[in-house]
């Protein structure tokens, strides 16, 4: 038998498999919790030869996933397969588990691609040659004792930036976190988590750029930005503040696990019509229980209406004012200090920044 442990509008793709097998295919709902899905699984025992979880489905922190991944399969013996549709290989939450001995996943969003790759978990193939023909590369794991040397060394705080829509600002916004944590005299660094290629162009357009392709590093009106996740592992030593950029929360790709794992998390949000709608989606979104919230282009005559709609969420909630220009800090009425407040550094460097940099010719 094959449980899948989820959505079963999610799952459904296991039944064509199932039947090819003569394998019963059964459901186990949704839950935001795993814990709360433990005892149903538990009952398959001695009749599921396969479990599969849908990780997207969790609210949980990653290790409260992975524990319990892990309980269940020691206790039934039976062989899991993780669903992580659009998931990262070396996120967090899939090494770790790739590493405690789960070696079946299913990474494809498209139909076809997951009935193959479930064939392919049932008879073993991922256990016995990996995934190195797939181009898909896990995490190294490291020794414990570097796992604890590195945790001491990297004491940077990290923040995750999303957006409820697009072309709300989120990039402008990520990027003013940097230069307010510059301004107050900190090191910080953007990095790109989405598909949008924003530094790439930008790389492409201003001819005052510095560029190095190896460690998919652009420096530009000195801040460091990057656009290579799978190279960050050489930086992360070098800053006090690693600001994420995750794109548009509802997009394909976005990858809500890591920026679950974020120690501060922003969501760039709108008031317009249509906008609040998927603004709302997020705030009452029990996935995001630890959010500020940043409306970007709002009128000061509807900030005290706004505010009610957002009801307990009210004191998490902040306006910023234009900014044209991402480069040129717009936080004089002190929004950036109020979400992250830090003590002023003193013999900072950084220069006042020009409004516009020089683009390139042609």
């Amino acid at each position: 038998m094959i449980v899948f442990v989820g959505k079963r509008e999610s799952g459904y793709f296991c039944e064509d498999v199932s039947a090819g097998r003569d394998l019963p295919c059964s459901y186990i709902p949704e839950n935001l919790h795993i814990e709360s899905q433990a005892k149903q699984v538990l009952h398959y025992k001695e009749k599921a030869e396969y479990v599969i979880f849908d990780i997207e489905q969790y609210a949980d922190e990653p290790q409260e996933i992975e524990s319990w991944i892990l309980k269940i399969r020691d206790a039934i013996r039976v062989k899991v397969i993780i669903f992580a549709p659009g998931y990262s290989p070396e996120s967090r939450i899939i090494s770790e588990l790739y590493h405690k001995g789960i070696k079946n996943f299913i990474f494809s969003v498209y139909l076809a691609e997951q009935k193959e790759d479930l064939e392919l978990c049932l008879d073993g193939y991922f256990e016995t040659f990996g995934y190195e023909k797939r181009g898909i590369h896990f995490q190294e794991e490291e020794p414990e004792d570097r796992k604890e040397e590195k945790d001491r060394e990297n004491r940077g705080t990290t923040i995750g930036v999303a957006g409820a829509i697009a072309r709300m600002g989120t990039t402008t916004q990520a990027i003013q976190f940097v230069k307010y944590l510059h301004f107050s005299g900190y090191r910080a660094a953007y990095i790109q988590m989405n598909s949008h290629g924003w530094v790439e162009q930008l790389e492409t357009a201003y001819s005052d750029t510095e560029h190095d392709p190896e460690k998919g590093l652009v420096t530009y009106e000195g801040i460091d930005m990057y656009y290579r996740p799978d190279r960050l592992q050489d930086v992360l030593k070098q800053y006090d503040y690693y600001v994420y950029d995750y794109g548009v929360f509802s997009e394909h790709g976005f990858n809500k696990i890591s920026f679950l794992e974020k120690a501060i998390q922003i969501f760039v949000v709108g008031s317009k019509p249509g906008e609040f709608d998927r603004t709302y989606q997020v705030v009452k979104n029990n996935f995001y229980n630890h959010n500020s919230y940043i409306f970007n282009f709002t009128a000061e005559t509807e900030k005290k209406d706004l505010l009610e709609l957002m009801e307990e969420k009210a004191g998490d909630t902040f306006f910023a004012g234009e900014v044209r220009d991402p480069f040129s800090y717009g936080g004089e009425d002190g929004i950036y200090e109020k979400i992250l407040p830090v003590e002023k550094q003193v013999g900072n460097q950084n220069k006042k920044n020009r409004f516009f940099g020089r683009r390139k010719k042609g």
